[in-house]
């Protein structure tokens, strides 16, 4: 043994126990009461949480749109996860175009985070219109730990209802899972017509732009697609009640549909699109209403919805004050860093969520989904010691000034919280302690996803 972990309460997806934690090399070696370990370290944590290492599902780090990058690079953002308790992100490898083959897409995304990552990561393998036919080329992919697909139905990327329905029919021959970006492109591109008519283009009518309805068509039109194929899916950023409720009611059926939300959507509103920084707060889709926000929170304390994740994708002030319009500001925000201590002081703290339910949502369900477990997403011996020291007593006061984001902001600016993070170890080495990041470029790992068999229940 080389590290003890001694004095704390264990949380795992369905307990919360006093226990040590023994680790030798990268593995956990053990989970009990008064453990033993001679010429180990020993850390005494009484008082604090032992947590499995988060799993931020859904990140967009280095990413090229335009004439943009987005500001956090594959070092600056899996920097900023170790400081938030992340210890695996699962970012997309998108192609350039059609023409390139998804192998391809998927070598190169690799090779960019190469000797820059500071956490693990695994990779969503983005599919172009045509590509869902490649049966050769998805296969490969899978062959090479992609576990998942993402499409899209709206923007340049986005494939026809039919091309999904193709998609849905290989991935489950191949075993893995499709994930949507849900909103109607048709929907968008008539208000947006109407509201340039009406010289209403300023990135304060965002919210207006994409309404509520433009997800929950979307959502709804999946599930119909994913039941036709029979077929599991995955809806990310689900922003709205009704499409939550759309998952939840499709799951009662017995369905396979799996929802994702974000911090975001769970303790902001759209009244933020009317202050001066309108700009700061526009991603896709947009903020709701707080009505929305309640519904969010009781799916995800019902189970209706199964994972939080934060579509981490940063723009500078700089890179947001380009934008002229709703249709034209950089769209996205940064969150992977306060991913953990919101969900703890929102929603463990608040009465929606028991820590068991936080570790699901946040580590042991997107482990399960992805193809990670029980590599990750578990305290159990034989699993990556990736473990969070979590302090439920420290007060903090959320500021960019705090965090590690180099967009150099925060939408969750002032937020008092009761519990952060105090120190992260990825297989067994301490990455963050005490507020200072120990980690280096290049001790991030690829961590391929393993694929599961049609039919069957990924959470189970």
């Amino acid at each position: 043994m080389n590290l003890l972990l001694q004095g704390g309460w264990v949380v795992t997806a369905d307990r919360l126990e006093q226990a040590d934690v023994a680790v030798a090399g990268e593995k956990i070696a053990a989970v009990g009461p008064d453990l033993a370990a001679p010429g180990a370290q020993v850390r005494d944590v009484s008082g604090r949480y032992i947590l499995p290492g988060v799993i931020d599902a859904h990140v967009h780090y280095q990413m090229p749109v335009g004439n943009l990058f987005t500001a956090d690079d594959w070092f600056t953002g899996t920097r900023l996860a170790a400081c938030g308790g992340v210890t695996t992100v699962i970012d997309y490898a998108e192609p350039v175009s059609p023409g390139e083959p998804l192998l391809a897409a998927l070598s190169r995304r690799r090779a960019e985070a190469g000797d820059l990552a500071c956490v693990d990561f695994s990779l969503h393998q983005v599919v172009l219109a045509g590509q869902e036919e490649d049966t050769v080329g998805l296969k490969a992919v899978v062959g090479e730990g992609v576990a998942s697909f993402k499409v899209f139905t709206t923007y340049n990327q986005r494939l026809s209802p039919a091309a999904i329905g193709r998609l849905l029919q290989q991935a489950r021959n191949l075993g893995a899972l499709v994930t949507v970006h849900c909103e109607d492109h048709e929907m968008i591109t008539m208000k947006r017509r109407e509201l340039e008519a009406a010289g209403q283009t300023d990135p304060a009518y965002h919210a207006v732009s994409r309404p509520a309805a433009v997800e929950v068509k979307a959502i709804q039109d999946l599930i119909q697609k994913a039941g036709e194929a029979d077929a599991p899916v995955y809806i990310v950023h689900v922003s709205t009640g009704s499409g939550a409720a759309a998952i939840a009611a499709a799951r009662s059926r017995g369905q396979e549909v799996y929802g994702e939300t974000c911090p975001h959507y769970l303790l902001l509103t759209a009244e933020r699109y009317a202050g001066p920084e309108s700009r700061l707060f526009l991603m896709c889709p947009p903020l709701r209403t707080a009505a929305d926000n309640e519904i969010l929170w009781q799916h995800l304390a019902a189970g209706g919805l199964q994972v939080v994740a934060t579509d981490h994708c940063s723009y500078s002030r700089s890179q947001k004050a380009t934008g002229t319009a709703f249709y034209n500001t950089p769209s996205g925000v940064p969150g992977t860093e306060t991913l953990l201590p919101l969900l703890y002081s929102y929603g463990v703290r608040s009465g929606w969520l028991t820590l068991p339910q936080l570790v699901r949502v946040l580590s042991t369900n997107p482990a399960r989904l992805f193809g990670l477990y029980p590599r990750k997403g578990c305290l159990a011996p034989g699993s990556d010691a990736d473990l969070v020291i979590f302090d439920p007593r420290r007060q903090v006061t959320l500021t960019a000034a705090g965090l590690h984001s180099a967009a150099g902001y925060t939408v969750f600016e002032g937020f008092s919280l009761q519990g952060y993070p105090e120190a992260t170890y990825l297989r067994g080495q301490l990455i963050y302690d005490q507020g200072h990041f120990l980690g280096q470029a290049g001790w991030g790992r690829f961590i391929p996803g393993q694929v599961v068999p049609g039919g069957q229940d990924l959470l189970k």
